[in-house]
């Protein structure tokens, strides 16, 4: 009885084994780095979004540690957003208002 680890390959034993050359070497080292590069492309926008939300996960998780719960930092959170909008939206209406110009507004129009 043989074991797995006398098992011999019939077709490798009667031939002799060569080592390539080490120009064929790095030939076939390039060639697998080109074929992995054009099949695993990546774009730039995606790399930039994927780091944006990273950013955004740890801003959330030093918010969470500084603020003493998920809940609190996410509190802090929203009340700056409500901020940011409010002062948006006051500064939007304030531009259509200078858009529109004031002889529009005029009572005599």
């Amino acid at each position: 009885m043989r074991y797995f680890w006398e098992r011999r390959d019939p077709v490798a034993e009667g031939t002799v084994k060569t080592v390539p050359a080490a120009a064929d070497l790095k030939a076939a080292y390039e060639r697998g780095r080109r074929e992995e590069r054009a099949r695993h492309k990546s774009h730039p926008v995606f790399g930039l979004a994927v780091a944006l939300v990273a950013i955004l996960g740890a801003g959330m998780l030093f918010l969470a540690a500084r603020e003493g719960s998920f809940s609190n930092g996410g509190a802090v959170v929203d009340r700056q957003l409500a901020s940011a909008a409010g002062e948006a939206q006051a500064s939007a209406q304030h531009a259509a208002g200078a858009v529109s110009g004031p002889d529009q507004n005029a009572p005599g129009r």
